[in-house]
């Protein structure tokens, strides 16, 4: 019995350590990997053409852009607010006119009361 648990727990050393072996290659192989990636000309490639488009867009102004823009559309909402409010005005001026012109038609057309 002593022996087994003996064996079982040398296998199981065993065991850890070929996995450890075996984590110790996949990181170095990945590093390697990563390397050769960092290394290529493709990468480069790419990273320089980000570089490029990065610098476009700063040479662009676009946030200055992007901020007129937004002044523009504010302004205009405030001159359409301004313009709703003043119709609003003349749509109430009319509604109050033709209520008090119907009030006026029924008081007219009313029947006299034969008290």
């Amino acid at each position: 019995m002593e022996e087994q648990k003996k064996e079982s727990g040398e296998t199981s050393r065993k065991f850890i350590e070929k996995a450890k072996e075996l984590a110790d290659k996949a990181e170095d192989m990945m590093e390697d990997t990563v390397e050769k990636i960092r290394n290529s000309e493709t990468f480069k490639k790419a990273e320089n053409f980000i570089e490029d488009k990065m610098d476009d867009l700063e040479e662009s102004n676009i946030s200055e852009k992007l901020k007129r823009f937004a002044d523009q559309i504010e302004d205009k909402a405030e001159d359409l607010l301004e313009k709703a409010k003043v119709q609003g005005k003349k749509f109430a001026n009319k509604a109050d006119d033709v209520a008090e012109d119907v009030a006026a038609r029924l008081r007219r057309n009313k029947p006299e009361s034969n008290s």
